[in-house]
Parts: C-alpha cells; structure tokens; sequence
C-alpha cells in the first residue's frame, strides 16, 4: 500500500471538517427548525434549561435524596 502525501492526507482532513461542520452547523439545525416534533422537543429543552449536551442530568428529587443516603452510608 503506497502512502498518501502529507498534502493529500491534510487536504481530505480539510474535506472530512469540512463536512462534519455543516452536517452540524447546517443539516442539524435545519432538520430541528423543518420536522415539527423536533421543534416542540428543542423548545421544550429551551424552556426547561435543560442543557442537552450534558452526560447526565436530572431534576429528580430522589435522586438527589438517594445519593446524599449513599454518601452518609459510604462515609461512616
């Protein structure tokens, strides 16, 4: 297997950016605004505060109940 140049190879770099960046800066955002339910859910998360990128997130008062019990088991 021949390798590539470092133009060729940092050109379809430039390419594979290039395009990862307008499927989310271009066609993400368009398909939230064009299909109705993504659009009530994206307002929904809007006014809820609910930052969707985060890995976890919860309002659930049990939890936070269950996890200050954890820590008090845990610590004696």
């Amino acid at each position: 297997m021949a390798k590539k140049s470092l133009i060729r190879r940092l050109a379809a770099f430039v390419f594979v950016l290039g395009v990862t960046f307008a499927v989310i800066y271009g066609l993400f955002p368009w398909m939230t605004h064009s299909f109705d339910p993504l659009t009530r859910m994206s307002q929904s998360l809007n006014e809820t505060g609910i930052d969707p990128s985060r890995y976890y997130y919860t309002d659930v008062e049990q939890v936070r109940e269950s996890e200050q019990y954890l820590r008090g088991v845990l610590d004696q």
